[in-house]
């Protein structure tokens, strides 16, 4: 075998110098892998954590007010709810907003009734079912009247989102109470006198009546409240003691009146309770009718037939 020369044993040399360095490279490479992997802390999973009635019982207050400064957004509406919770069964506490709410400084009233409104719903309203509560409320709403100028009434569009958040609040407190237990607490803390009467309908008087009328056809916020006060006997009778009914209409809620709109559509036959049935159109026409309707409107003729039609029955808008 003829001998290998000596630059043959240079490249032969170089050759397996090139692996080992190659499998010394890849071998440190497995190593360092291996120990990254064992180094790492793998992050636990996380279980889900219930608070027990226990655990929430034993919270203190000093604890509460921290949790509730908290910068995690769940923290501080569980912590809300436990306090919410603690204040519903607390009749000192319950006692404390109503206090609240009828304080004539508008700041100490808007943080009563926030705190009301948070705690109230359909299921926790019962709670403040008494007098004191409705009485309070509506002492809040008569202290808004002075809070702002309202915005006059428009049959157009519905106003609620430009009232005080106070005033809302105090509304939407007495809409769950009154779709719960009915009107009779409105009746009794006189609303219709101390809030409703003293809302700008119009601004020449004898519009009143038509601007409330049309507030009862439309589908808005108020007429939550304004509606069982106009069905309710004793509620129609203050409404036509603000004058924002005719007084033709002191009799029960069974009657039936002949009501005509000149320069509109008749309407004689119609019951008038049924006018004011929610989510129900007289008879069928479109909105934008029922729109040229109310807007070509000019009078309204009150008759329930046992006696000739006279001038004091026709209620006329004046221009």
């Amino acid at each position: 075998m003829a001998a290998i020369s000596r630059s043959g044993n240079d490249r032969l040399f170089l050759f397996g110098l090139g692996c080992a360095a190659g499998a010394m490279i890849l071998g440190m490479r497995e190593l360092l892998i291996y120990y990254r992997d064992e180094a790492a802390i793998l992050p636990s999973e996380n279980k889900p954590q219930y608070i027990t009635q226990d655990v929430e019982d034993s919270l203190k207050l000093s604890t509460l007010d921290k949790l509730l400064d908290s910068p995690n957004y769940c923290i501080q509406e569980t912590t809300a709810i436990i306090v919410c919770e603690r204040a519903l069964h607390d009749q000192n506490a319950i006692d404390a907003l109503l206090w609240h709410i009828t304080r004539p400084q508008h700041a100490l009233r808007e943080q009563g009734i926030r705190a009301l409104t948070m705690m109230m719903n359909s299921s926790t309203v019962k709670m403040i079912n008494k007098p004191a509560a409705w009485a309070a409320l509506v002492k809040s709403l008569e202290y808004s009247t002075l809070d702002y100028k309202h915005n006059l009434f428009d049959p157009e569009w519905d106003n609620w989102h430009l009232r005080d958040v106070a005033e809302q609040g105090c509304l939407m407190v007495l809409a769950q109470l009154v779709d719960k237990f009915g009107p009779s607490g409105l009746v009794k803390s006189r609303f219709v006198e101390r809030w409703l009467a003293k809302e700008p309908w119009s601004e020449v008087e004898t519009d009143r009546m038509m601007m409330f009328a049309d507030s009862l056809h439309n589908k808005n916020r108020l007429s939550e409240l304004t509606i069982p006060l106009f069905r309710d006997h004793v509620g129609r009778k203050q409404l036509i003691k603000a004058k924002l009914v005719p007084a033709e209409l002191i009799m029960g809620p069974s009657f039936t009146r002949d009501v005509k709109m000149t320069n509109g559509e008749g309407t004689a036959g119609e019951d008038f309770e049924g006018m004011f049935v929610d989510n129900r159109r007289r008879r069928d026409q479109s909105s934008e009718e029922d729109h040229i309707r109310r807007r070509h409107r000019e009078a309204m003729v009150l008759n329930d037939g046992t006696r000739p039609l006279e001038r004091g029955d026709i209620i006329q808008r004046e221009r």
